[in-house]
This record gives C-alpha cells, structure tokens and sequence, in this order.
C-alpha cells in the first residue's frame, strides 16, 4: 500500500506541475503577446505575469486543507509573502549546487506533519529578463506596485523553486480506514462462507455418500458387505465416514482380486476364440486376395484357355489342393489340368446333380465345384483334390460356391467380350474400307468414331495440326447458331449440303441423325465426299461441250461470208482495170484492204474452229519454259516486271509438240504481262512432275481472275482485258490444244496475290524411251 501511495502522490504531483506549465505557456505565448498588441505600452500585471497568475490560480489548492501544498517561492522574491522559507532556501540551495538537477523528491517533516515533495527549480529565461533585469527596463507598472525588489536576476540562474507537498498521514489514515473496512468484510464473509460449506459438505457430500451406500446395498449381497454398509448408515462424522469408506474399499479390493482370477480364465477361452477367428479372418482375407487376382486375371485374359491357365494354379494353391481341374460340360468337353497331366480328370457319377444343384460335392478327399454364371445355368466343374478327406472336409463349401459362381461369371462375360470384340472388328473393317471420311459424333461436336480417310482429311485440310478427323469444326463453327449439326439432331431428318472452302476445294457434307437404345436422337453419322474433281470435270465437259458448238457456228459463220468477201475482191479486181481516177482507185484500195483483213478474220476463226491436230511427238517442258521465258524477259524488263523460271534440273518431256506447247505458254506469260503492275510486277513459271503428269505452272502478283469470271475465262470472244486490247482467243486456243493431248487446264487464287494458271499435261516419258528404242534399232 505504501509504492501504491507513493504513486499515486508522485502523479498527483506531476499532474499539478503540469498544470502550472501549462497555465505559464499560455501566459507566454497567447496572453501576454495578445496584450502587448492591444496595449503596447501598459503591462497589466493580472494579466501579464505568469508567475503572478499561476499562483492565483493555484491558491484554492493551500486553501482546501486536503493535506496538497502548492508554492512558487523564490529568495528576493518580488512579493515578500512569497519569500522562501527555510527548507525552501534549503532546496534553493540544493539545485544551486547540483545544477544539472531539475527535479528532486523525497518525504520531509513540517509543522509536525509527514509530507512527500516534489519540488523542481525556477530558472530564469531570456523572456523573464524583461520583469526581472534591470530596474530601469521594466515596466513602470512593476516599479510602482514593488519598488526595487525582484530585480537584478541573471539569465540561467536559479532563485527558486515551484513546490508541491501532499500529506502522506491524511492518506495513511484514509489506507487504514479502507484496509480496517475490507477486514470486516472479510471476516463476515468467511464466516458465512464456513457456514455454507458446512451446510453443502452436509447436503451434497453426506447425503450423496448415504445414497451410494444405497446403491451398494442393492448390489452387495455377501455377508461381510451388507455389514459395513450398515455402519456406514450409523456414521454421521466425517472420520467415521472415511473409515467406512476405508473398509469399503479393501473389501471391494478383495473382491476385485476374485474377479481377476475369473477374468484370468475368461481371457483364455477369448484368446482361445481369438485365435480361432483370426485363422477364419486370414481365411477370408486370402479368399478375397483370391477373388482380386481373378478379376485382374479376367481383365488380362483374352479367352477362356488364357483364363483357366491363370487361375487354375492360384486356386490350387489358396486351398492347399494337390490338384485341380475344369471340366467344361458344353459341347466341346474340354478340360484343364494343373499341374498338367495328359490324363482326363475323373467326374462324379451324379454330375448331373452337381450342375443343376448349385453346390459343391465332396466324395472323399475330393470337391467337385458347379461353374455357373447364374442358378442351374452351370457350364463346367472345377475339380479339386487333397490327399486326404480331413483336408477337403475343413474348407467352406460356400466360399468354393461362390468361386465358382465368379468363374462363371467371368467365362461367361468372356464369351461376351469375344463376341463384342469379333462384332467390333467387323464394324471397324466396314468403316475403314469406306474410302470416303465418315465420322460418328455426338451432340457436343466431339468424336466418337471415325475412320482413316477422316484423320488423314482432318490433317490435309490443316497443314498436319490436327488428325482427330472432326470435320464439322473445319467446314462450319459448331458454336455458331444456328449450327446444322444440332438442328439436324433435334429435326431428327438428314441434311445434305455442299460445302466450299476458301482454297477452292468443295465437298458434299452430309449429316444423318442418328437415335440411340432409349430412343432420343442425340448422335450423327458424318459423311464427307471431296467433289472438287467432280464439279471440275463436270465444267470441262460443259466447256468442251459449249466449245465443240461455238466452233460449229464460227466455221459456219466463216464460211458464209468468206464467198461474198471473196466476190467483193473479184469485182474490185474488175472494177481496177475500168477506171482512170485516182480518187476511185484510192477507193478501191481501202475497200480492198478492209476486205483482205475481214478475211485474215475469218482466217483466225477457222482455225479455231477446226484446229490443226496438236502434233506428235514430245517436247521438254523446262527447256520450253525457259526460252519462252528468254523471249518475254525483254517485254518484262521494259515493264519492270520480275519474271523467274522454277525447273528441276533434269528433262521432263510431254506429250505436245514444241511449237505447241510454245504457244500455250506464250499466251499464258502474255497474259501474266498484261496482268501485273508497273515496276512491281513478278511472274513465277515454275515445272513440276506430279502424279504421273508434269505441271506447268503460271502465276503472278496481278489483281486475279475474279469469281464471276472464273467460269468463263476459257469461252471464246470472252476478254477481261480492255475493248481493243485482246480478241480473247488465246485462253480458249490453250484449252483446245491441252484438251486435245489429254490434258487440263484450270485457274485458282495465287499466294503472290494474283492469279495461277495450271497445265497439267500427260508425261512423255513412254514415248521418249519408245523413239529411242526404234532409234537404237535402226
């Protein structure tokens, strides 16, 4: 209680001190600069001194006899009832000589009364110079109130002290009073905490020791126990209580000891029992090993001979056989024998009875086992054999019934899976032998079977990214709606449709809706047929067709007006020997002229009509391609055109004559010319076998064959070119030479950004090795 009370009067103490401080910073910095700006030349000392008002303020402390002493004293103080008394100057003293101290406490004896100080010193700072300095500096209002006294202060010094003194008797008493108050109450409580402890020691502890004795006397029914619980019943002291108590527990000590001897005993016929349920559980646990293995041997074996080879030893060997074998009953009378043996198993003479019975037969040291999938549908015995009739009497039968119940059971879904598979392989054969792509998917757009034809389509048609044969996500977004793939679905009819690519390759895509065992259509047979080949034969024979007839009515035509252009130069021939004026000669000039050109015309269109035969013989396309490419390269130069020829390096002859198959390629490189642009035109001819033909081919970077105009480009008189600028013979002229070799000509989109012309004409690679061969011979 004492460092109690000494904390709490230090911080009383401190409290008070920082109360003066702040009081004293206020003074300093808000009042006294706010008075000095109203009144500049008066100081009021109410309102000016700090030490003046922190006394005022602090007088009600010494005035409230409360034992708390406050004073700020100093020796020459201004006011002389502030001038220190002896144990102040002796404090004032103490912080002269010990400088570096700010702060001393302590208890001192005054008036007869004990009081803890708190004392710190006064120093005066540069601001109390002002009042405290000279005299001839202050203000007058200073001079007037207390004469000369309080001056003459040097800056850092100290003259007093600011004091606080709290009576530590008044506080001792009021200690003792509080601590005298508690005491009482203590007493008073821990009487009446006896007394209930008493009272519930008696309710909880007697009462239920009475009613436990009770209890032990329904239980208890020997001689010696039914005594000790009466005096138990007599007792009502606690040392009575616990004697009894005592006695209770060696007796209930001696009747422990009798049933231990009892449990002794009783733990042998358990362990004895244990042990015996242990074997069974080892039993039962081999068994369900057992049954683990032949399902693993069920799931590896490929046929019924795999499976009995896998399980006939393991089962030998989990009952302890000396051998076993299976018998199958159907038709084909096989039987397996572990370990082997040439000699055919023995069967019970009741057979019958064991197949159609679904239990196993014991006949002496032997067991003989049904296999049968389901009750009375027994396909084979499994046969085992001991050496004596001990060791197949002490195996459970119903476990040997059940083995053979799986063993049917899995020859059975043998059978199953063979014939699944056979049905499989079947399936799979049909779908693959279909060369087109076929494909089964469900509703989602995911693949469940597809053959080769599919995955190598798949992975043409993206560059060998992908080979899962989904054909529907390359030809349309299943995402997209509607998507036709599920509108097949939910229509439940087929849809059939023909699909283009960008490259210029079209398929026929048909799609039938599938329904499944449930009834609900949610599968669809995907069925692809590339009809590029098709459509484009289709449009030569059309060409050829629509050629064949324009050559009719041009030949026709060609011939009709050459006879009256022919006597329209006869009769100008007449008309020249007649006549004298030049002005009619000059006329018959031009008539004449015009009418050699018509027939220059009509020249053209017959020979387009009845073209010459193609020639015989071959020519070497890359030696062609290059001086054709030598003659042109003048033209592009002028052009500023880049124009390469791409060739391997040795010959690959065709089956066109040279004169020919320069004309063809003049017209397509002609073309090709008129095609590309000023300065950044180039023309790649590039030569290639493939497929058993050799292809020649002509493209650049021009503005390309637009889709309308792609089916026309080989009619005849048909000219994407300016009026005057071409006859649009030439591509018709290539189409009838290369058509009359066998070979084709078509137009498709190039990677320089124009158009490809494409010749494919047959090899001559026969004939070059025939007219060497005739050569050799002559």
């Amino acid at each position: 209680m004492k460092n109690v009370l000494e904390e709490e009067v230090r911080d009383k103490a401190l409290l008070i001190f920082t109360h003066v401080d702040s009081i004293q910073h206020y003074v300093r910095d808000i009042l006294r600069p706010a008075m000095y700006e109203r009144l500049p030349a008066s100081f009021i000392i109410e309102a000016m001194s700090s030490s003046y008002i922190s006394r005022t303020i602090m007088a009600p402390i010494n005035d409230d006899h409360g034992g708390t002493i406050y004073r700020r004293v100093a020796i020459d103080a201004r006011n002389p009832a502030y001038e220190a008394n002896t144990h102040e100057r002796e404090l004032i003293r103490y912080f002269r000589a010990n400088p570096e101290q700010e702060l001393w406490q302590g208890y001192k004896t005054m008036d007869g009364e004990k009081y803890f100080l708190k004392v710190r010193a006064v120093r005066f700072e540069e601001g109390c110079m002002y009042c405290h300095g000279k005299p001839e500096d202050a203000p007058p209002e200073l001079l007037s109130l207390y004469g000369g006294r309080g001056f003459g202060k040097e800056e850092n010094s100290i003259a007093g002290v600011d004091f606080v003194g709290i009576s530590v008797q008044s506080s001792v008493g009021r200690v003792q009073q509080t601590i005298l108050t508690y005491f009482a109450f203590f007493a008073f409580g821990a009487l009446l905490f006896f007394s209930a402890t008493n009272f519930l020691f008696r309710v909880l502890v007697v009462n239920n020791l009475k009613r436990l004795n009770s209890v032990f006397r329904r239980n208890v029914v020997d001689a010696e126990g039914s005594e000790l619980l009466h005096k138990l019943e007599q007792g009502d002291e606690i040392e009575e209580l616990v004697e009894g108590m005592e006695q209770m527990g060696n007796h209930l000590f001696e009747v422990r000891h009798q049933l231990q001897d009892y449990a002794e005993n009783l733990r042998k016929m358990v362990d004895d029992r244990t042990e015996a349920l242990s074997h069974e559980a080892e039993a039962r646990q081999a068994d369900v090993h057992l049954f683990v293995r032949l399902l693993e041997d069920m799931r590896r074996s490929g046929s019924r001979s795999e499976l009995w080879s896998l399980a006939l030893p393991q089962i030998c060997k989990r009952f302890g056989a000396r051998s076993i074998a299976y018998v199958c009953t159907m038709v084909s009378r096989n039987y397996y024998v572990w370990p082997e043996s040439s000699a055919a198993p023995e069967l019970p003479e009741n057979m019958v009875e064991v197949l159609t019975g679904s239990a196993c037969l014991q006949s002496g040291s032997r067991i003989f086992v049904p296999v049968e999938s389901s009750s009375g549908n027994a396909e084979g015995i499994l046969c085992l054999y001991w050496d004596t009739e001990a060791e197949a009497a002490r195996h459970d039968q119903r476990v040997l019934t059940a083995l053979g119940r799986q063993l049917g059971t899995a020859a059975e879904n043998l059978t199953a899976i063979d014939s699944l598979l056979r049905q499989m392989n079947v399936l799979e054969t049909i779908v693959e032998g279909i060369t087109d792509p076929l494909a089964l998917m469900d509703s989602n757009c995911a693949v469940l079977t597809v053959n080769q034809a599919a995955r190598q389509l798949t992975s043409e048609l993206t560059d060998g990214e992908r080979t899962d044969g989904n054909m529907l996500s390359i030809f349309f977004d299943p995402l997209s709606h509607p998507c036709p793939m599920v509108d097949a679905i939910r229509g439940g009819a087929p849809d059939l449709r023909e699909v283009e690519l960008p490259g210029g390759r079209s398929f026929s895509l048909s799609m039938y809706p599938v329904r499944s065992s449930d009834g609900q259509t949610d599968r669809v047979v995907v069925y692809v047929r590339e009809t590029t080949m098709e459509k484009r034969m289709r449009s030569q024979v059309w060409h050829s067709e629509k050629m064949a007839t324009v050559g009719k009515l041009t030949a026709g035509l060609a011939h009709e007006i050459n006879n009256p252009l022919g006597v329209i130069l006869c009769y100008a021939g007449l008309l020249r020997q007649t006549i004298s004026d030049p002005q009619q000669a000059s006329d018959l000039n031009i008539i004449e002229r015009h009418t050699r050109q018509a027939q220059r015309v009509l020249q053209e269109l017959l020979n387009f009509a009845r073209p010459k035969a193609a020639g015989s013989g071959t020519a070497d396309a890359c030696g062609v391609a290059v001086s054709v490419s030598e003659v042109f390269s003048v033209q592009a130069a002028k052009k500023r055109a880049h124009l390469t020829v791409e060739q391997p390096d040795r010959p690959l002859p065709v089956r066109m004559g040279i004169g020919e198959l320069e004309q063809v390629l003049s017209n397509l490189v002609i073309n090709a010319l008129d095609a590309v642009g000023e300065e950044d035109g180039e023309i790649v001819v590039r030569v290639a076998p493939k497929a058993g033909r050799v292809a020649i081919v002509v493209e650049d970077n021009g503005p390309g064959v637009s889709a309308a105009d792609a089916p026309h480009i080989f009619d005849p008189f048909y000219s994407t070119k300016a009026i005057g600028a071409g006859t649009g013979l030439g591509l018709a002229v290539v189409y009838g030479m290369v058509r009359d070799v066998g070979g084709e000509v078509f137009v498709e989109h190039s990677d320089l950004g124009g158009a490809r012309f494409v010749v494919l004409l047959p090899s001559g690679i026969d004939d070059l090795e025939s007219d060497t061969a005739h050569q050799r011979k002559d």
